[in-house]
């Protein structure tokens, strides 16, 4: 119960990785505002957990959407003290494309959604929390694109990149204020409507050092562990969880194999 008393905002928190973050956060003591646009998902996940969590429509992509679930936040929980960036234009048609046949319509959209949303909601989260004078925590969600590409998913890794280097700035322009801004880059992780972060039909012991997909759940205790006191002299930092693909030049598949069982 490390956050009895304070209140999350969770973007994109209807389903998925996001969905895992409320779950956990909650179960933290935390009161919890689902900020989505999936109705239907995000009523569902609050009527389940309770009191402590409601559902607030919110197009990140619209200013005006954005003030008012900070106003609704503040009417219902009284402050915000954790800020979740987890909205992301990810598998959707059109941004799974070579360069060469990347849309306008594509590039428009996910820098709407993945940077220009985490812009305004960021900035809303920082001047309610500078105002209120006890600092806060804003934690962004990134992705192995920042750092290294895919393949067909130029969009994608430009607006991670930048979710990493927007990290960076806010918190050196954050720190005197307790303000702390930090960045959870997932792995592979397999979510709740059954697609996952890197689907492919090599299976997942083949390419991930520890040999499984992650869980929503494992990405959502990084999460937790960022919104705690426990991480109070954190800030302007990553948090990888990605069960060791980050650390490999090259996956088991292609690489030298090793036989535990000659030594369990």
């Amino acid at each position: 119960m490390q956050l009895t008393g304070k209140t999350a905002i969770i973007t994109g928190g209807a389903n998925g990785i996001g969905a895992g973050c409320v779950r956990r956060l909650a179960k933290e003591g935390a009161n919890v505002v689902i900020a989505d646009i999936d109705d239907a998902g995000g009523t569902a996940l609050a009527a389940e957990l309770g009191d402590s969590v409601i559902y607030v429509r919110t197009d990140v992509c619209q200013q005006a959407s954005v003030e008012a679930l900070y106003t609704q936040a503040v009417e219902i929980f009284g402050a915000v003290d954790v800020l979740v960036n987890n909205a992301a234009f990810v598998h959707k048609p059109g941004v799974i494309a070579n360069f060469l046949e990347y849309s306008d319509e594509a590039w428009q959209r996910t820098l709407a959604v993945n940077l220009t949303g985490m812009f305004y909601c960021s900035q809303a989260a920082a001047r309610l929390m500078a105002k209120r004078g006890q600092g806060g925590v804003i934690i962004n969600m990134s992705s192995g694109g920042a750092s290294r590409a895919h393949r067909h998913m130029f969009g994608y890794d430009t607006s991670k990149g930048g979710i990493e280097a927007a990290t960076r700035a806010m918190a050196l322009d954050l720190a005197g204020l307790n303000i702390r801004v930090n960045a959870v880059v997932p792995g592979s992780t397999r979510v709740d409507h059954g697609t996952s972060v890197g689907d492919s039909p090599i299976p997942p012991e083949a390419v991930i050092p520890l040999p499984r997909q992650g869980r929503p759940a494992d990405i959502a205790a990084a999460v937790a562990f960022l919104a705690s006191d426990d991480a109070a002299y954190i800030t302007g930092s990553r948090i990888v969880v990605d069960g060791g693909m980050d650390a490999q030049l090259r996956s088991p598949a292609v690489d030298y194999s090793f036989d535990y069982s000659d030594h369990l």
